[in-house]
């Protein structure tokens, strides 16, 4: 009778570790690059001493040269769109990328262009968007 209470208890316990284990591996893990306004290194550092810290975010990489910042976080516990919310709590601004309607364009460019937006890998367009 000892032996099949300890046998009961301990196939209890494995399977709630197993369980555990299981709801882990269900966060949804996802990244999301915003191309910014931001222009030197005192704005990297602004959005290096907020993003990092806030709920759901696992890491966030600032590139000033590109004007881009990639977050990576549990889409459970947080979405891009509050991402851009606590961004412009601190003055920078994300730009929404769009289709250019030139046909010499290949890809999407951001709403205000500039020579050395990444999306276009630095070259002039000739065009208004």
């Amino acid at each position: 009778m000892k032996k099949l209470l300890i046998l009961m208890l301990a196939l209890t316990m494995g399977v709630s570790a197993v369980s555990a284990q299981q709801k882990k591996t269900k966060a949804t893990v996802e990244t999301v690059k915003f191309t910014t306004d931001l222009d030197c290194e005192n704005c990297a550092k602004k959005i290096l001493n907020v993003i990092p810290f806030k709920k759901g975010v696992k890491d966030c990489v600032v590139d000033v040269a590109t004007k881009t910042v990639e977050v990576t976080f549990d889409s459970r516990k947080t979405n891009a769109e509050t991402l851009v919310a606590e961004l412009g709590k601190i003055d920078v601004r994300v730009v929404t990328p769009k289709e250019c309607d030139k046909e010499q364009c290949a890809g999407p460019c951001v709403g205000e262009h500039i020579k050395t937006d990444a999306c276009c890998g630095g070259h002039d367009h000739n065009h208004a968007h």
